[in-house]
C-alpha cells in the first residue's frame, strides 16, 4: 500500500511538473502569442487539476486503509 501511495505521489509532482513548466513557457513568449496560450493552459489546467485530483482521492483512500488496518491491530 505504501508503494501504492509513492506512485500516485509520483503522478501529483509529474502533473505539477508539467504545469510549471506550461507557465514557465507562457510567460517567455512573445505578448503577441500568449493570449493562445493563455487560453490553451487554461484548458489544460482543467484537466491537470482533475487529474491531481483523482490521484489525491486515491491517496485518501489507501491512507483510510491503512489507518484502519492499523486500528485492527491496537
Amino acid at each position: 500500500m505504501i508503494e501504492d501511495i509513492n506512485l500516485k505521489n509520483a503522478e501529483v509532482s509529474a502533473i505539477l511538473t508539467m504545469v510549471f513548466d506550461e507557465i514557465q513557457g507562457i510567460y517567455n513568449l512573445e505578448e503577441k502569442n500568449r493570449n493562445y496560450e493563455l487560453n490553451r493552459l487554461k484548458d489544460s489546467l482543467i484537466t491537470s487539476l482533475y487529474m491531481m485530483d483523482e490521484r489525491v482521492k486515491d491517496i485518501n483512500k489507501i491512507a483510510g486503509s491503512i489507518m484502519e488496518a492499523e486500528a485492527l491491530h491496537e
